[in-house]
């Protein structure tokens, strides 16, 4: 059968000719630039892929029309357009490209620390009306003078940089950024209080998340330095705009400088048009070189997840290296059907999953492989989409126990992938590994070692280890007219019990099963179908 076309869908304003990545992995460009959010639902169905910047929402009601979708790409940091967990939920990844914007905000940033200190677009507009009232704008020098910065990621410490080199004094805070680290840029760490206090200048580069929204409130400006210019290229809703207008028209803060705000583009009024008011509309990203470079980097991103499985710079998920996307790929493999022959032996309703990781491949990353087992767990149960991406989600929503843990370790593996499946009075475990790094074996089940394909219809026999039961199974089979692709014996001496994995041609019914089960020493016999895509 022909292979699909894999498409992905340009909704916003990206340079085109950047996304050469992806026509190179023969992924075609749909370009939808600047479509309305109603044709957008009715032309997502039948794409895998989204890229969008922060015009675009991508909504609940969105991922509800786009039944193919398994990537969003948005070409630039922010994701405050997506919904990231209705995304999750429908089990499609969201990526970014976060430091594709760096020099371009910081510059930004800069530049409208100026402006604001100089006066400069009033001052131009001035002139533009034939005034020459070169007493009205009087500015400030910025040498000397201190910059307090709110967040001190990639942009952050852009901004100081280039503030140390003007002369200026820094001063950050970041609870995730160690003090000893920003000391050694030239950084004085203090407290966000001690940051409004003694500020003559105050630039804002955190991301807007319930902690940061409206940080900057009425009580942290009357806190302040008086006289104190605020600044923000970061995100509209860190700063609250009604008390920076409250605190401006005081005379407790001096002026502001907005690229981003709450509401965008943002009504007439208020701040837009105050005097003592710098603003841009969310320019801090708009360089040629940023656009150019965001839109190659998510393109080159979504086109080796859409062809390799390989997941960079993504929200929803913990991503892995693409040198680690080959040594991945097979286990990820594994990790499915490893999950899905555990379930499938277990008896009764699922409560718990446990993975174990055993020897090198504990040193790449957890998160797809446990995920990828969830997936193999889930299939059965969950008629909804079911990706690696909304995986972990779901067990959740199933109230599923996940535990993972890492061995240094096997005695008689390299490499070794263990999956428990617990229920209300049990488990079923099962282990699995790599022969020749493509191989898929399951060498483990039952507390026998074996070496079973994880392939096809699978038929496990537990039996007194006894002549004859083998005979029993083959003629049966041969008698359905079913054939036995591969077979693996373990045998346990102490006990006296063997267990036989059979690989068959196709899987045999009831009234088969039944007649197999006749023979005295059988234990037990079941049969699980795992699913080969």
């Amino acid at each position: 059968m022909k292979r699909r076309e894999t498409s992905v869908l340009v909704a916003d304003a990206i340079d085109l000719d950047q996304l050469e990545p992806l026509r190179a992995r023969g992924i075609r460009v749909v370009d939808h630039r600047g479509i309305p959010p109603e044709e957008l639902r009715a032309a997502i169905a039948d794409h895998e892929g989204l890229l969008v910047r922060s015009r675009t929402r991508v909504t609940a009601d969105l991922l509800s029309h786009a039944r193919r979708l398994k990537v969003v790409g948005r070409a630039g940091s922010g994701t405050d357009n997506i919904d990231v967990e209705a995304a999750t939920a429908a089990g499609v990844l969201v990526m970014n490209t976060p430091g594709g914007n760096t020099v371009a905000a910081a510059e930004h940033t800069i530049a409208l620390l100026m402006a604001l200190a100089r006066n400069i677009p009033r001052a131009a507009s001035s002139l533009e009306r034939g005034e020459w009232e070169r007493g009205k704008f009087l500015g400030v020098e910025i040498q000397g003078k201190t910059l307090g910065i709110l967040g001190l990621g990639r942009i952050g410490r852009e901004v100081a940089r280039r503030a140390r080199g003007l002369g200026m004094q820094v001063l950050g805070t970041d609870p995730l950024f160690p003090d000893e680290a920003a000391e050694a840029l030239g950084i004085t760490p203090v407290s966000l209080e001690e940051l409004g206090a003694r500020s003559d200048f105050l630039s804002v580069h955190v991301p807007l998340v319930e902690a940061t929204r409206h940080v900057i409130d009425a009580g942290f400006l009357e806190r302040s330095r008086p006289g104190i210019r605020i600044l923000n290229v970061a995100r509209g809703g860190i700063v609250d705009e009604e008390a920076l207008l409250a605190a401006i028209e005081s005379g407790r803060v001096a002026g502001a400088a907005l690229d981003v705000f709450e509401n965008e583009p943002p009504p007439p009024g208020g701040l837009i048009g105050h005097p003592r008011v710098v603003a841009t509309p969310h320019l801090g990203a708009s360089t040629r070189e940023a656009q150019q470079g965001v839109a190659r980097r998510i393109a080159e991103q979504v086109a080796a997840y859409l062809e390799d499985g390989t997941v960079e710079n993504a929200v929803n998920m913990v991503g892995w290296s693409r040198a680690e996307s080959e040594e991945l790929e097979p286990w990820i493999r594994l990790a499915r059907k490893l999950g899905s022959a555990a379930v499938g032996l277990l008896d009764e309703p699922v409560q718990s999953v446990e993975v174990r990781f055993y020897g090198e491949i504990g040193r790449h990353a957890h998160d797809p492989v446990v995920s990828s087992v969830l997936v193999g767990v889930l299939q059965p149960f969950v008629g909804e989409r079911l990706t690696l991406v909304n995986a972990r989600h779901l067990a959740r929503e199933h109230e599923i126990r996940i535990d993972e843990m890492t061995r240094e370790r096997h005695k008689s593996f390299q490499s070794l992938l263990q999956v428990s499946v617990g229920g209300a009075t049990g488990k079923t475990t099962v282990s699995g590994t790599l022969f020749g790094r493509r191989h898929l074996r399951i060498v483990r089940a039952f507390g026998f070692n074996i070496d079973a394909i994880p392939e096809g219809a699978m038929l496990f026999v537990a039996n007194e280890d006894r002549p004859g039961i083998i005979g029993h199974v083959g003629t049966t089979l041969a008698a359905a007219g079913i054939n036995i692709a591969n077979m693996s014996v373990g045998r346990d001496a102490a006990s006296g019990e063997a267990l036989a994995v059979l690989n068959l041609d196709e899987a045999a019914s009831e009234d088969v099963l039944a007649r197999l089960r006749e023979a005295p020493r059988v234990r037990w016999i079941r049969q699980i179908r795992m699913n080969d895509s």
